[in-house]
């Protein structure tokens, strides 16, 4: 169970597919998987957003928010009548590495479940969605 859940062994697995992607757009893991939650949770649209349902740092989110708006892959909109919340936007600009990244992960979840039947890998993802929503309910 332990292997299973390493997560330094995953991140090494991961950094491993998108080494090319990081390097052409200046970006890192932390960056890329901030990009695609905004871009695939439309309704999610701020830091706080990202923090509270991908569970990261603020302080990381605040760094990969700022370099996402450096490279004008993102933009920050406040909307009429509440500016107490920053929204962020994705950014046509942005397009290309998110395509980039979608090919790169395709790739990846290719070889991380070679040799596995397609019934085994429905099993494990039940099986997680369960373990995610137990740690989750012992925090509330």
């Amino acid at each position: 169970m332990e292997l299973l859940l390493n997560g330094h062994q995953y991140k090494r697995f991961q950094e491993a597919y998108f080494s090319a992607v990081f390097e052409e757009y200046d970006l890192n893991l932390g960056d890329i998987r901030v990009l695609l939650f905004l871009y695939e949770h439309e309704s999610y649209d701020t830091a706080r957003d990202i923090v509270e349902k991908h569970y990261l740092a603020k302080s990381y989110v605040s760094k990969s928010v700022e370099k996402l708006i450096e490279h004008g892959f993102l933009e920050r909109k406040h909307l009429q009548g509440d500016r107490r919340y920053v929204h962020l936007l994705v950014r046509e600009e942005a397009f290309p590495v998110i395509e980039a990244v979608r090919r790169q992960k395709q790739r990846m979840l290719e070889r991380l479940f070679q040799g596995i039947c397609p019934e085994h890998i429905e099993v494990l993802r039940e099986i997680a969605g369960k373990i995610s929503s137990n740690i989750t309910d012992v925090g509330r």
